[in-house]
């Protein structure tokens, strides 16, 4: 629920007495999701301009081709891994700090499951049907051509989209804010009870629940800011509303 917010924006949870502030993790994530990055834009840099130049040059064709078998599919298994852990440590920046959110975000992040769905293929279908049309021998040597034509192509759209994701965060601007500040679970525990008895007041007076006793009724708003109890409110509002409507519909 959204009411928890309004927490962090009344100034009573200072950075200090959070457990890891907003920058702190900001820092964590984002060395997790370079690491990611340079992790998958490496190992399709050294395979493309390093390793595939040379293999067939030094190995006969039969130990070449073994190679390849065996490579291939760690070499996506590694980029697929990579681009997964990327997103979530990612999307860590947009959650703490408000002002790195907005479309781009999902772009970025359609470009990560882009290249992890990439690697999944080629290594789990298409590396496959290339090992069985270079079986086959000369008949089945066009499809082979084509295969492997189409396994070039989507190696260099991965990098393209590794190469502009690492591109993006350089570009990206430093925080403006200290982020969202998450309370401590003792300061939770107090919250979570001020937001439990101005519940227990508004269904006592929406007539959910039996009288409340004057010793446990007081203005909600005397411990929850004023913002967090109209949601709450409002939250009633929908279901009474939403009650009156199924009441009404039974009657018919």
């Amino acid at each position: 629920m959204a009411f928890s917010s309004a927490a962090f924006k009344d100034g009573s949870v200072a950075p200090d007495d959070a457990m890891l502030s907003a920058p702190t993790l900001l820092k964590i994530f984002d060395s997790v999701y370079v690491l990611a990055l340079t992790a998958w834009v490496g190992a399709i840099l050294f395979f493309s301009f390093g390793v595939a130049p040379i293999i067939f040059k030094v190995l006969d064709p039969a130990s070449a081709a073994k190679f390849v078998r065996a490579l291939f599919p760690r070499y996506y298994t590694w980029g697929a891994i990579a681009a997964a852990l990327a997103l979530p440590s990612y999307l860590a920046g947009p959650l703490s700090f408000p002002e790195y959110r907005g479309p781009w975000v999902g772009v970025q992040a359609f470009a990560m499951i882009a290249g992890a769905l990439i690697m999944l293929y080629s290594g789990n279908s298409l590396t496959p049907a290339i090992n069985a049309a270079r079986d086959a021998g000369p008949s089945g040597q066009a499809r082979f051509d084509k295969l492997h034509k189409r396994s070039v192509r989507l190696n260099g759209v991965a990098l393209l989209i590794g190469v502009a994701l690492l591109t993006a965060f350089a570009a990206r601007p430093a925080p403006r804010t200290a982020g969202i500040l998450e309370m401590t679970p003792a300061e939770r525990a107090v919250y979570d009870a001020k937001v439990g008895r101005a519940i227990e007041q508004i269904e006592a007076r929406e007539g959910l629940r039996p009288p409340l006793r004057d010793a446990e009724v007081s203005p909600p708003n005397a411990e929850l800011d004023a913002a967090t109890v109209r949601e709450l409110e409002e939250i009633y509002e929908v279901k009474r509303a939403r009650d009156a409507a199924k009441a009404a519909a039974s009657k018919r």
